[in-house]
């Protein structure tokens, strides 16, 4: 026998489930939105600072004069590989130095000297800057390493404006970074 009760339960019910799944479309086109919104202020922000980036020059540490005349410049910025036996330390050279400082760098400028827990890369003779032709010793040292390191088995080149200096690991395991401290 049909109970009229039933149905009009049957029929709420069936309402009250559509509005939950239209509720939920309204939630995910609101998510979807927020989320767009989010990305273009990203891409905005991005855009922004590479402009100002750009604008300035990389290096913003100031040339410094020694004792014997010469200027030095601290490599203020570099990327880091991590593989179970070894390191790797990138410096981009016109992105980490200054836009053109790639052409000034070659074998003869670089110089990598590595002890057991630190190393230091230098790059002698490159122009302090994209506007300063004065010639600079460029230097990333960086002490103490993650872990220890064998020292003669220090490796590096120059390849498509990319100083690349590989560190054999004493003991194979995961450095989280490059620095210990």
């Amino acid at each position: 026998q049909f109970d009229p009760s039933l149905a009009v339960e049957g029929r709420r019910l069936e309402l009250a489930r559509l509005d939950g799944e239209k509720e939920q479309e309204r939630q995910k086109r609101l998510m979807a939105e927020r989320e767009a919104e989010r990305q273009r202020n990203l891409r905005e922000e991005e855009g922004l600072r590479l402009q100002v980036l750009q604008d300035m020059e990389r290096s913003q540490m100031p040339a410094v004069q020694d004792q014997d005349g010469l200027l030095r410049k601290s490599i203020e910025h570099y990327t880091f590989a991590d593989a179970e036996d070894k390191a790797t330390i990138y410096i981009e050279l016109d992105k980490d130095l200054f836009e053109g400082a790639a052409e000034c760098v070659s074998d003869e400028n670089v110089e990598v000297c590595t002890k057991d827990n630190e190393i230091t890369i230098h790059l002698h003779r490159v122009p302090a800057s994209k506007t300063v032709a004065t010639l600079a010793e460029w230097t990333l040292h960086i002490s103490p390493l993650f872990h220890s390191v064998e020292v003669n088995e220090t490796t590096w080149k120059i390849r498509k404006g990319k100083v690349s200096v590989t560190l054999k690991k004493r003991k194979k395991q995961e450095w989280r970074r490059l620095v210990k401290f």
